[in-house]
């Protein structure tokens, strides 16, 4: 079987040359495969999301991939700490005019990029019409710096958290077993599928204490969304519980590139794998922002 490196290649290659084929965006002087968007979200606080959203985007990263995470965590947005770097800008400085894409884009060690949300995710409420197409304008430069843009999301349910989720053309809910992160994963699937049902919608059952707990998580929570809300919900994957995963997070450093040969690494490949040979016909960023726009409206 390719590796997951190659897999991740081929697709970009035959997603480049049938956009090329097809209808086009153009954000620059060249034609190009606009960029998937990918959101990872949780019911509640303390599944590990934002970890995971770190470490799936240094090994697609490795596998050849161009990476942007975006810090759309209005509330508790801690990526950078997670990774042990500190941004000088964030997205308001791009909707103030005061810094293009590039200058506010900050490449972490790790080899992806990195877009701090901050104060700029609660400032585009305020954005008028022409304002708010002014700031699409601007970010969709990432369809020609990025091949998958990952939006790392708040917890819950709110406007915020709801504008990402319903706006990106893949949704990886992360969850763990306990029953009150099982009941609030089960509600955002259920909000996802109802108010973005073309998402390629699936989860992840992290920190799982055996393998059998974790299957039976993952096949708990697809049986329920295939009863009661007709959907067929993918597994992308489980991670267990792993001693090396807090000494990372103390350490500032994804475990992934710590214990690149662990087992967290080893769970978290399987997935790259998974989304390296998913079908996927991307919108791109710019059709991802005109659809968050809908949740801001124009001030006054």
């Amino acid at each position: 079987m390719p590796d997951q490196a190659q897999g991740l290649r081929v697709l970009a290659s035959q997603a480049r040359a049938a956009f090329d084929l097809g209808n086009s965006v153009v954000v620059s002087s060249r034609n190009i495969a606009p960029a998937r968007t990918i959101a990872v979200t949780s019911g509640k606080g303390g599944v590990g999301k934002t970890n995971f959203s770190a470490n799936l985007a240094l090994l697609l990263a490795k596998a050849g991939q161009r990476v942007v995470v975006v810090d759309a965590d209005l509330g508790l947005a801690n990526l950078h700490v997670v990774l042990g770097v500190s941004p000088r800008y964030h997205l308001g400085h791009i909707i103030r005019g005061e810094k293009s894409l590039r200058d506010v884009l900050h490449t972490a060690p790790q080899g992806f990029d990195i877009l701090a949300g901050g104060s700029g995710i609660a400032e585009l409420a305020n954005l008028g019409h022409i304002e708010r197409q002014r700031f699409i304008h601007r970010l969709a430069e990432l369809d020609d710096l990025a091949d998958i843009v990952l939006i790392d999301t708040g917890a819950g349910l709110s406007d915020n958290v709801l504008s990402f989720v319903t706006a990106a053309e893949e949704v990886i809910v992360v969850t763990t077993p306990e029953p009150t992160a099982l009941a609030d994963a089960y509600a955002t699937i259920k909000v996802v599928s109802r108010d973005n049902p073309d998402a390629l919608l699936s989860v992840v059952v992290n920190m799982a204490a055996t393998e059998a707990e974790a299957d039976a998580t993952a096949e708990r929570l697809r049986l329920v969304a295939k009863q009661f809300l007709d959907i067929d919900l993918g597994i992308l994957g489980v991670i267990l519980q792993d001693p090396a995963v807090p000494r990372a997070v103390r350490a500032q450093r994804p475990v992934v590139a710590e214990w690149p040969a662990g087992p967290t690494a080893r769970a978290l490949g399987r997935m790259v794998d998974t989304l390296g040979y998913r079908e996927s016909r991307p919108a791109g960023v710019r059709g991802f922002l005109n659809r968050v726009s809908h949740y801001f409206q124009p001030a006054g």
